[in-house]
Order: C-alpha cells, then structure tokens, then sequence
C-alpha cells in the first residue's frame, strides 16, 4: 500500500527520496533510475517540472528498510505510483550506496516552513466529510487524539500550534458542538501510524479542518509524543438498549392486535343486538 513519499535530509524539494510503506519509511534504490524518473518525483511532490539524480549523497545514509528498486517511469506517469518497479522488498537494495537523491528544479512550489500552506483537494486527496477526520483514544467519538484519513491511513497532527480555534473546527465538523479544550502532548495516548500533518492554524470559523491553513510534515521534527487532541462540548447519542428498541415485527404486532379487538367487539355488538331482537 502507497502511503507517502518525501526527500529527507534536506528541504522539500530536494534530499534522499524516501517512502512510506508498511508503518516505516525507507529509502529508494538508484538502479535503473532515469531523469525523467526523478522528474516525475518531483511533480508528485509538487516541486516543479525539473529534476535530476543527485550523485554527491549530500543528503546522508538512510537508516531504515530499502523499499523499492529499479523505478522506470515514462513521460505519461505523473505520479511515482504509476510507475514500473521490483517488488516491495525491506532490502531491496544491495548497499546504501545505491539510496536515491534527488534535487528538483524548474518552478519551485515547495513549502516552506514560515508559510503557511492551504490544504487543497489535488494535493491530498481529502473529501470535506466527517468519515475522513476521527478522535481516537477518549471515551467516545467526541473527545480524543485526532486523526485524518490520507493516503489509505489514518495518522495524527501535530500539536505545533494547536488551540481552541483549531478544535473547534473539528468538534464542529464532527457535529460534537464546540470545543472544551485543545489538549497536546499526547493527551490521549501516542498514535501509531504517520503524522500527516502541523502547524495547524484555523480561524475557528471554517466549516472543516480542509479550509485551514496548514503545512504537510515532511520532515522529522516531530513525533507522536505531540500528538494534537480535542475534547468536545456535546457527546454522541447514545444507542437505545436491546430493551428499549420498538422493531418494526413489534409494531406490526400492535397495529394487527388492535384491528383484531376492535373487530371482536364489534361482532360482540352484533351478536348482542341480534339476541335482544329475538327477545
């Protein structure tokens, strides 16, 4: 599963090409690797339309699993994920030697960490629905560690920033009301997948976490121990007991017994004046 790709190591735009697979980010193999390879990479990562292979590994030695080796994108991919490729494999190359490096270049639209990034629906592919935003941890579906869905995971943000107007935006959007408090630091326990997003600075007026000026993490300067939560004004309804369900068969039942007993007492009537006449 395809879960997030970035250059670490450097700035945005350029650093040794990782990606996120499995719960672990790991490193790219080099081998066979075109420009026009690295090209694509950096228009998936919205870097512009030029790239090259660095050859220097300015950008340091990965550490974690080697995910994927001997890429070959063509002119019609525009996304790494289209791409021709080996296997998934955690030591797919033969050295850290082959680690791939990448610097884009062209028209740069890379984030930079002094600005703030609005969330479109091109670039993270998020629905403005309450399915794709969840609290986890807390006693309900109003208070919790919150999540987004991004890439096929759920993952958590971080608390850089986080306040009472960004919650609000979110127990709004979660229809729990306002915002009780904007808690930090993992209030609610650590997350376990990735942290998609930081930096989080909401008005407290946008109808959902989308609208919010943002940045997407793409380095590592923080963890899940920062991990943002909420804790909402109003609670979830809470589901009626087995007990004190009415089911559609019991109010049929009702209806039918009813009919039957105002039909039994209209035959008594019957029978009874029918009596009295003989009389």
């Amino acid at each position: 599963e395809f879960l997030a790709l970035r250059l670490a190591n450097g700035n945005d735009c350029a650093g040794r090409l990782e990606v996120f697979y499995n719960g672990t980010w790991g490193s790219i193999c080099s081998n066979r690797m075109s420009q026009l390879t690295a090209i694509t990479v950096c228009r998936h990562l919205n870097c512009g339309d030029g790239g090259e292979i660095a050859g220097d590994f300015q950008y340091g030695r990965g550490s974690g699993p080697t995910w994927l080796d001997h890429i070959e994108c063509t002119e019609q991919h525009s996304s790494l994920w289209q791409c021709q490729s080996d296997p998934w494999h955690p030591q797919s190359c033969d050295n850290r030697a082959e680690e791939t490096h990448i610097s884009c270049t062209g028209n740069y639209k890379c984030i930079s960490p002094t600005q703030d990034i609005h969330i479109s629906m091109d670039m993270f592919l998020f629905f403005a629905d309450k399915e794709k935003l969840r609290v986890t941890g807390g006693e309900d579906g109003c208070s919790g560690r919150v999540e987004i869905w991004h890439q096929g995971s759920w993952g958590t943000i971080c608390d850089d920033s986080w306040d009472m107007a960004d919650a609000d935006v979110v127990c709004r959007q979660l229809g729990c009301g306002s915002a009780v408090s904007a808690l930090s630091e993992a209030a609610f326990g650590k997350g376990t997948g990735p942290i998609w997003l930081e930096k989080v600075h909401c008005k407290g007026t946008e109808p959902s976490l989308w609208d919010c000026p943002t940045q997407f993490l793409s380095n590592k300067n923080c963890d899940h121990k920062e991990d943002a939560a909420v804790d909402c004004s109003d609670r979830p309804r809470r589901p009626a007991k087995q007990s004190e369900r009415v089911t559609t068969p019991v109010i049929l039942c009702i209806i039918l017994g009813t009919l039957l007993c105002l039909v039994l007492a209209i035959l008594c009537r019957q029978f009874q004046s029918a009596r009295a006449q003989k009389k």
